[in-house]
């Protein structure tokens, strides 16, 4: 249980932060006339940014994840050659152009990369570019 709580760590605190946004804002009351709960007009409109905040900051606390996760798995489960294909991509090399240089076959190349993806977690070539950039940059 607590492995599930540390995974989901923010997401569990997103969820509590709309739901006490929701309750901060008033957004639904309950309807004596009708006697169902409606919705607060005129308050839910003040909620509508503020779960846009919520989400914004997921996404940016979502790609800090992927980077910790990727430079962990780049010093621990990526072996040299792999290594080797991830500095090509980060030149911005094409995967025919990595194949040459390391005297490999275009298959091989792509053999490699979908091991990355798989270690890493990552799902695209965009953001294995720009993950393995800001990895070399650091040294």
């Amino acid at each position: 249980m607590t492995d599930i709580i540390k995974k989901n760590r923010v997401l569990i605190i997103l969820t509590v932060v709309v739901v006490l946004g929701v309750l901060i804002f008033n957004v639904f009351y309950f309807s004596s006339s009708y006697g169902i709960v409606e919705i607060n007009n005129v308050n839910s409109l003040f909620l509508v940014p503020f779960i846009l905040l919520v989400c914004w900051l997921g996404m940016i606390l979502g790609t800090t994840k992927k980077k910790e996760d990727f430079e962990l798995a780049y010093n621990n489960r990526i072996t040299e050659r792999e290594k080797n294909v991830l500095e090509l991509i980060a030149l911005g090399k094409k995967n025919q152009e990595i194949a040459d240089q390391l005297f490999v076959d275009i298959s091989t190349i792509k053999t490699h990369i979908n091991n990355i993806y798989k270690k890493t977690g990552l799902k695209n070539r965009k953001e294995l570019f720009s993950l393995s950039q800001k990895l070399l940059e650091k040294g």
